[in-house]
């Protein structure tokens, strides 16, 4: 963050900073803030400067406020709602990861990252609303939210990194960006009540483990611009029962990719019979059902041109 004050004049520099920055040490943790305002004119709040706070229960944030840094409410067990206002831009790594007790979170459209881990092991969040203007939203920053039921992307997400959604357990139902081409290494891995993705325009590559364990996914319609499916990115989906795969389709990384699909009987590819066999390396698709059986589902071809 910049500010403006005089190099050569040490206690003016200290002076503007204080009045700009929360930094650990400035509140004490009692019941005296148990609603805790921060005030207007304050820009950022430092890292872990309401670390492990058991007494607070809402957060209202200010208008002028622009960064929240990593950490700053880490642990917070107490914490139920936080009023955020336009102007926060970046909430750092870990801002309030760890607060099992939060039960919204209604991001404003200034912000335009979410951190590693911002939001992780939030286990009682029920309610995620995410703005236009959102660009990335960073590794395992939903990780372990065991109650967060749907979650729609805004378009401007250009970034889900890795695990970003992991082991969410009651997680139904996912809306994804139209231009978002990566879906990272386990992004969804353990999200076991999955029942529908609406997956991107423009998807070109499914990542390791991304929808591993998603046991409750029966319908896979990969979009016409996917090239990669990664190792164990649907095994474990228990319910998959169908799965349609585009011609665009050049690599498996390996069989594993759909090991444990126990319902899985039918692939419609919609290229031909020499362009499957390239994909699979010559060798018959045969998957590893739960109970270690092989079977090999039915494979139909549309041979589009």
């Amino acid at each position: 963050m910049r500010y403006d004050f005089n190099p050569q004049n040490p206690e003016e520099m200290q002076r503007i900073i204080s009045e700009k920055v929360v930094y650990s040490g400035v509140y004490e943790d009692t019941d005296e803030i148990q609603d805790l305002v921060i005030p207007e004119g304050i820009e950022e709040i430092a890292e872990n400067t309401f670390r492990d706070f058991q007494s607070i229960r809402t957060v209202r944030l200010p208008k002028s406020l622009r960064r929240i840094s990593a950490a700053a409410f880490s642990g917070c067990k107490n914490l139920k709602e936080i009023y955020f206002k336009e102007g926060v831009t970046d909430i750092a790594d870990e801002a309030f990861a760890f607060c099992p007790a939060l039960l919204s979170v209604k991001l404003p459209s200034t912000v335009v990252r979410i951190g590693e881990g911002a939001f992780e092991g939030a286990a009682s969040l029920g309610v995620l609303e995410l703005s236009e203007g959102l660009e990335v939203i960073a590794s395992g920053a939903f990780s372990f939210c065991f109650t967060l039921r749907d979650v729609v992307i805004p378009e401007s997400v250009k970034l889900i990194e890795f695990s970003a959604f992991m082991n969410c357990f009651a997680l139904e139902g996912v809306k994804l960006p139209s231009g978002l081409g990566l879906i990272d290494e386990s992004t969804f891995e353990g999200c076991r009540s999955l029942k529908a993705v609406d997956l991107p325009a423009r998807l070109f590559r499914i990542g390791r483990r991304a929808f591993k364990g998603c046991s409750s996914l029966e319908l896979m319609i990969l979009p016409i611009t996917l090239m990669t499916v990664g190792l164990d990115a649907f095994s474990g989906c228990k319910s998959l029962k169908r799965l349609a795969l585009p011609k665009s389709l050049t690599e498996l990384e390996d069989s594993d990719v759909f090991s444990g699909c126990d319902s899985l009987t039918e692939i419609t590819f919609s290229g031909d019979k020499r362009a499957w066999e390239f994909l699979n390396r010559g060798k018959t698709l045969t998957v590893e059902r739960s109970d270690l059986s092989l079977f090999s589902p039915k494979v139909s071809f549309l041979d589009l041109k």
